[in-house]
């Protein structure tokens, strides 16, 4: 029996915490979306993906939703709360009337993207797209299912029938390969035997009067592959004409984006599509800092390769930057002057002109990869930046000029010391600053092969500092890793 499905007003749900998600009311995020949805009356459906359920546990695969839209307020808040986060594609990946949110289930190890539509719209971005205008008759005879609520089994297989036909457009050639075919066909003979020919003559007379029941066998049939070639061919032009006061052709950058996409070797194309989404919030500046042996380098890993999928990431190391060519230049000099000195038994002198230089260009550095990260993140990606240098740890990370020069110095040294402190005062708070801090003592027996003083020193420098004024989130080291990159990519996700 059909439900007819009414939007009301949406009281306050309960947040995702830092418990996993088997332990709270409803199960799975998905699960307690699917719930939250049917409490508030929501009329909405999975309109597609039906048979890749299963791939969602391990965060694989877009849920796809129709929602109506006069149930878009309650529909959001109910994501809001959830803590589901509203993406915004690049402009040429835009289609009307479709968005994207990415979800944060701690018990799935990938982000969930959830594709929204509040029209009914058939293709993708860089090919023509097409407007199905029966969204209000298909979420009034939607039934309930698992976890989300289904299109009737006839909408099911008219849907799924104009898919299939649609895709070959411009692509004659996919209707004649075997694999294809044989792929479609055990979804293709459950839809047509759970189906109403009746439902579907009636659907197509009052909500798509372009098409019509002998049509629509047809193109079953050639899906079936019971057609010849030319038929297979023909008929999906043939629909294409039928539906052409519904088509969106895409823009030229689009086609562009989506061929680079599938010409490019693999890992090129999945850096161009992880770069397609970004936070509707902006970007953020996302900075760790850690103890010897707190995993901080592990955990940058883990976030970048949990955050990649979804969106532009960019990696980064400020305690290790990359050498500029005059940094190498300095560096090469400070090293013969040594040798030099070692040779005509001189002492090095802590203070000489040529090591303060060597800090200053180190300076320069940090600063040049820490604008690259400032830039990426105000461009809408996330930076994670590792050995950020902030006022509370400038014991461990910041200028070292004043330390060797140790009182007065000459006009040079002044000059080196204020344009090295300069580069470091231009490098400003970040969005997020993640702290990992280690027992001492646990911090040398994880580093045994750096001197043991200065492993306890840096980790002791850690643990003492106030780090509140900073608004730092501090996580104890110690912990089980898992449960520490729990933790930061709670943080992460709280400012996305």
């Amino acid at each position: 029996m059909s439900e007819t499905r009414t939007s009301r007003p949406v009281p306050l749900l309960t947040l995702p915490s830092e418990t996993s998600s088997v332990d709270q009311p409803g199960g799975s995020l998905l699960e307690r979306l699917a719930r939250a949805l049917e409490q508030q009356g929501v009329s909405y459906c999975q309109w597609k993906g039906h048979w890749s359920t299963h791939r969602w546990s391990m965060g694989y695969g877009d849920v796809d939703l129709l929602v109506d839209r006069d149930a878009i307020p309650s529909f959001r808040l109910v994501l809001e709360q959830l803590g589901f986060k509203l993406v915004q594609p690049s402009a040429e990946r835009q289609i009307p009337g479709t968005v994207s949110y990415f979800g944060h289930d701690p018990a799935v190890p990938r982000l969930l993207h959830l594709r929204v539509q509040y029209q009914l719209v058939l293709g993708n971005y860089w090919k023509p797209v097409y407007r199905i205008p029966i969204e209000r008759p298909m979420l009034e005879r939607s039934m309930a299912g698992q976890p989300f609520r289904l299109p009737s089994p006839s909408y099911r297989f008219l849907v799924f029938m104009l898919r299939m036909m649609l895709r070959q457009v411009g692509r004659p050639l996919l209707s004649t390969r075997a694999h294809w075919m044989r792929g479609i066909q055990i979804p293709l003979a459950s839809l047509d035997a759970s189906s109403d020919r009746e439902e579907l003559a009636s659907i197509l007379r009052h909500h798509l009067t372009s098409l019509d029941l002998p049509f629509f066998e047809r193109c079953v049939r050639a899906l079936q592959g019971e057609s010849d070639l030319m038929e297979r061919a023909v008929l999906p032009w043939q629909l294409h004409r039928r539906l052409r006061s519904n088509v969106r052709w895409p823009p030229v950058g689009a086609v562009i984006a989506g061929v680079a996409e599938r010409i490019l070797p693999a890992p090129v194309a999945r850096i161009i599509s992880s770069g397609s989404m970004r936070p509707s919030g902006g970007g953020v500046l996302v900075a760790l800092i850690g103890a010897d042996g707190a995993g901080m380098s592990t955990c940058a890993r883990e976030l970048t390769a949990w955050l990649e999928p979804g969106f532009p990431v960019m990696r980064v190391h400020l305690g290790n930057p990359r050498r500029s060519l005059l940094t190498a230049l300095v560096e090469a000099a400070l090293t013969i002057q040594r040798s030099l000195n070692g040779l005509l038994n001189r002492p090095s002198l802590p203070g000489a002109h040529l090591e303060l230089l060597r800090h200053l260009c180190a300076a320069r550095d940090r600063y040049r990869v820490y604008q690259r990260a400032r830039r990426f993140a105000v461009a809408g990606g996330i930076s994670l930046v590792e050995g950020y240098p902030v006022q509370q740890s400038r014991s461990l990370m910041g200028p070292r000029i004043p330390t060797l020069l140790r009182g007065s110095a000459g006009p040079l040294a002044s000059r080196l010391r204020e344009a090295e402190a300069l580069y470091y005062r231009g490098i400003l708070k970040p969005d997020v600053l993640c702290v990992l801090a280690l027992d001492p003592e646990l911090a040398v027996l994880r580093k045994p092969e750096q001197p043991a003083e200065d492993v306890r020193a840096r980790a002791r420098s850690i643990l003492d500092t106030d780090w509140s004024s900073a608004g730092a989130h501090v996580v104890d080291a110690a912990q089980p890793h898992h449960q520490i990159v729990q933790r930061l990519k709670l943080m992460v996700w709280s400012m996305l």
